[in-house]
């Protein structure tokens, strides 16, 4: 169970898992969370000097290596530098970027090393942090109706006990009497045929025509999406990020590789489920697998996130969209 939880939190970094992509056979020793925390960090401080100093863009790319293994626990992690070598590229073909490009590198390292902190943080016992979740737990929705016995409670249930040996009793005799019991029985019928005409009735005078509507032209967004194959949808992907609609082009991309995977019979397309649920129909040890948890993940930070996407955003979906080949 906790090897589970940490192999899904952790999936989202490991974006470069795949066999055979770029990893090297002579890997170095993996990093616990600790060191792996303290390498983003190196690798940040060095993105904030390429504001100033972009020439060092190429003697960075040479030491970037292809990965970073990371241990945590038995489970060991290839957490991909894909996104960081190309736009370290960029930034060498065109100094001009300096800033931009370094506050893109710094913001992302930082939020990978705190997302390596939280992870470190979650295997550490901690009871005042599980009590404070039980707590937030009862709180939700479907524990409201949960209380204390008292003496309301108690009267109800009394009456409720009274009432259901009164028709116990009730129908105990008029079993003798077969007049008296299709009586009751008719009666029964007759009432609960009111209950059910009363509540119709109701359903149909609260729901207005304007909400009839809603609820028919409400469709979700994979069904009313545009057909075509995944190599039409990676190019209308380039287009929108020609045009820096970045936001756009990586909700496509995620189109895409939905549908490359579909292509290759893995499933049909059902626009009922939703993202993660594809993810859940990948086994653990498929190779499209990772590439799909890092678009899937990218796709609902900017898109639902309301996180502003970045060239440097579109640039890693589209990486891993192109693994999918």
């Amino acid at each position: 169970m906790r090897i589970s939880l940490l192999l899904i939190l952790i999936l989202p970094l490991a974006t470069g898992a795949l066999a055979g992509q770029g990893a090297n056979t002579d890997s170095p020793s993996p990093l616990d969370l600790q060191g792996y925390s303290a390498e983003l960090g190196q690798w940040s401080a060095r993105a904030s000097r390429l504001r100033l100093h972009p020439e060092e863009a190429v003697a960075l790319r040479k030491k970037l290596p292809d990965h970073w293994a990371v241990a945590v626990g038995e489970q060991r992690f290839l957490v991909s530098t894909k996104w960081l070598g190309i736009t370290l590229d960029r930034l060498a073909a065109n100094p001009k970027l300096a800033g931009e490009t370094s506050q893109e590198l710094g913001d992302r390292l930082e939020s990978m090393r705190q997302d390596s902190q939280a992870l470190a943080q979650i295997s550490e016992p901690n009871s005042r942090l599980a009590r404070t979740k039980l707590e937030g737990i009862l709180k939700r929705r479907e524990f409201r109706s949960v209380r204390a016995p008292n003496q309301m409670g108690s009267f109800w249930d009394q009456l409720t006990d009274w009432v259901w040996r009164f028709l116990g009793k009730l129908f105990s005799r008029a079993g003798s009497h077969p007049a008296v019991t299709t009586a009751l029985l008719w009666g029964l019928v007759a009432g609960l045929s009111l209950i059910f005409l009363g509540w119709l009735i109701y359903s149909l005078t609260h729901l207005s025509p304007a909400n009839i509507w809603f609820r028919r032209s409400q469709a979700p967004a994979e069904a009313a999406a545009p057909l075509g194959t995944w190599q039409e949808w990676a190019q209308q992907a380039r287009a929108a990020a020609a045009r820096g609609e970045y936001r756009d082009a990586i909700r496509i991309i995620y189109g895409a590789a939905v549908r490359r995977i579909g292509e290759a019979g893995t499933w049909q397309l059902d626009p009922s489920r939703t993202h993660r649920e594809y993810v859940r129909l990948l086994p653990a040890d498929s190779l499209y697998r990772p590439p799909l948890v890092a678009i899937t993940t990218c796709f609902e930070r900017v898109w639902y996130g309301n996180v502003q996407a970045s060239s440097i955003d579109y640039e890693a979906a589209l990486g891993e969209l192109e693994s999918l080949q």
